[in-house]
């Protein structure tokens, strides 16, 4: 993947990337992409029935721009505050969705941002978010200042060597093993 010179990365990548410099994304194959967008879309219609049971209104459904998508914008009939929500189809929610939900927040205008899968929502704090910005404009600038470093700087972390295709990296194939036993425990192998 080349990022040189580019400032700008989709927030899906640069969740990923805050956690992994080095981490580049496995290729998916169309069926398995098809299964996963299902599966999101199943996601999607549990979310927007809970929150309209909770009093909010849907603004907005997938919005997209330039490399993004925001899920869910919804408003507190009450009280008039706007609330981004990232919907995830997977049973729990990872360090790296939360990162990828405050990235949102240059996209769209939001009082509140959530991460929401089928089983429950949670509402990121202000300073959660504001630390996630820092973050990610330090990995920005590792990322165009220093490519070769960034490129090279493995940081192994579950939430990313799942689906990571750097092969360079020391760690992936230990990652992928360690993934592999703890996915198999929580199925119940």
């Amino acid at each position: 993947m080349n990022v040189r010179g580019q400032r700008w990365l989709p927030p899906s990548l640069l969740a990923r990337k805050m956690l992994c410099a080095a981490y580049i994304p496995s290729p998916i194959a169309d069926q398995e992409r098809f299964k996963l967008r299902a599966l999101h879309v199943m996601t999607l219609v549990i979310v927007i029935k809970r929150y309209l049971k909770l009093g909010f209104r849907l603004l907005a459904l997938e919005r997209a721009g330039q490399g993004w998508r925001i899920d869910l914008l919804f408003e507190a009939v009450a009280s008039a505050r706007k609330r981004l929500v990232e919907v995830k189809s997977g049973k729990r929610m990872r360090e790296v969705h939360r990162i990828q939900a405050a990235l949102y927040t240059h996209k769209i205008s939001a009082d509140e941002i959530a991460v929401s899968n089928r089983y429950e929502d949670e509402v990121l704090s202000p300073e959660f978010i504001k630390k996630i910005q820092q973050r990610a404009e330090l990995t920005r600038q590792l990322i165009t200042d220093d490519p070769v470093r960034a490129a090279t700087r493995y940081t192994p972390h579950p939430d990313v060597c799942y689906t990571c295709a750097n092969f360079r990296c020391p760690f992936l194939e230990a990652s992928r093993n360690s993934a592999t036993t703890t996915r198999a425990v929580w199925e119940g192998r």
